[in-house]
């Protein structure tokens, strides 16, 4: 899949800077909220993770491993403050592969943000997927909750703590379950 046309320096939090409001931001955004399509029945919600890109993290090894051969059915999403959703597709392209917004870092009004724009995110995926199935961290698992319960839209959660690998694994040893039978 071609990268969006995206193109900078990275992206760094500063303080006193909001990354939402960057302008590479503000059109990926834009890209996944009238351009982006997908056509598969699950939708996977993982948190971005501080490695870049995505897929050499630990937890994202370990799920990407556990779908293998369901390709076809399940479709990927990190989400990540600033740039919401991304799909597993674009881990490799620009903004995505080089930035760094650590949570601890994000302000009360910007946690606020996130999940006004997550929840119109999440709004456009649930018309692409019939499932959506989150499993995140406190901090991710609480945005994502605010935010679909902000526009009604159902995301199965599972929180994991220190357990990430042992609830990632079930979680997604379940949804392969599933999508066997569909």
């Amino acid at each position: 899949m071609q990268c969006p046309p995206l193109h900078g320096e990275p992206i760094v939090k500063k303080d006193g800077e909001d990354p939402f409001k960057h302008p590479v931001v503000r059109k990926w955004h834009e890209i996944l909220l009238n351009e982006w399509k997908s056509e598969k029945e699950y939708a996977i919600l993982l948190p971005c993770t501080s490695v870049k890109p995505y897929y050499l993290s630990a937890t994202h090894k370990l799920a990407y491993s556990i779908m293998k051969g369901f390709e076809d059915k399940i479709q990927f999403y990190s989400v990540s403050e600033p740039m919401l959703l991304v799909p597993r597709e674009y881990e490799d392209c620009y903004p995505f592969n080089s930035y760094d917004y650590p949570p601890s870092k994000m302000t009360m009004e910007e946690k606020e943000e996130f999940v006004e724009l997550l929840s119109k995110a999440l709004l456009k995926v649930s018309k692409m997927h019939s499932h959506i199935v989150a499993i995140l961290p406190k901090h991710h698992y609480q945005i994502v909750k605010r935010a679909s319960e902000l526009v009604n839209v159902n995301v199965e959660l599972h929180p994991y703590g220190r357990l990430a690998f042992k609830t990632i694994g079930e979680v997604l040893n379940n949804v392969m379950m599933r999508a066997r039978h569909t």
